[in-house]
């Protein structure tokens, strides 16, 4: 089942949008009743077999399932959010060599659609940076004073922690060697969206 989720992660066209759609289904169908709460069996067979990073990737690619539904429908935060809390990409340069090992330690089947993930990361990270930015034109119109500026330092402090992570996921991108394993022109897509955040 985790490879047919990863093959449909990132479906583009109506027949794949169904084949995606009925294996999400599936998935979330065999984890209701195999892996709620109280109906160990399977993660309890799982981990005896040695196999437990099975159950691991299952629940990656379901929440990945749900990241790209968030990015298809433009629901920039939330997607962020999401993607944030599974921890796959570095906050800060210290992370770096741990969330690389982290990725390399990843079941084959995500690997091979990582770019997708980490280039959807950055286009969302890229819509959050406009927005703010956008609505920010409106924050310092009014004679607010000291509020006005904390507002703008405020605004200026998320900017920037945007751009910082857009770095942080450039550089872990090419230290993942991740044209390998998709798209030649990642890179470029991923620098583009960086470089529009500058």
């Amino acid at each position: 089942m985790n490879r047919e989720l990863a093959s449909y992660l990132n479906a583009s066209t109506p027949e794949d949008f169904e084949k995606r759609q009925f294996w999400f289904n599936a998935a979330g169908q065999f984890h209701a009743i195999h892996l709620t709460p109280g109906r160990s069996y399977v993660q309890t067979t799982l981990d005896a077999e040695g196999n437990i990073s099975l159950g691991n990737t299952f629940q990656l690619l379901m929440n990945l399932v749900v990241f790209f539904d968030r990015c298809r429908d433009q629901q920039w935060e939330p997607a962020w959010v999401l993607m944030d809390n599974l921890q796959l990409f570095p906050k800060t340069e210290s992370e770096m060599t741990v969330k690389v090992e982290a990725f390399r330690a990843l079941d084959n089947c995500v690997r091979r659609v990582f770019h997708h993930v980490v280039l959807a990361a950055m286009e969302a990270l890229c819509h959050l940076f406009r927005t703010l930015k956008q609505s920010g034109g409106t924050a310092g119109g009014g004679g607010g004073g000291v509020s006005n500026t904390n507002q703008l330092n405020t605004m200026d402090q998320s900017l920037n922690e945007f751009r910082t992570r857009a770095r942080l996921l450039v550089t872990f991108a090419r230290l993942l060697n991740l044209p390998s394993l998709g798209d030649s022109d990642t890179y470029v897509r991923i620098s583009q969206l960086e470089k529009n955040m500058m």
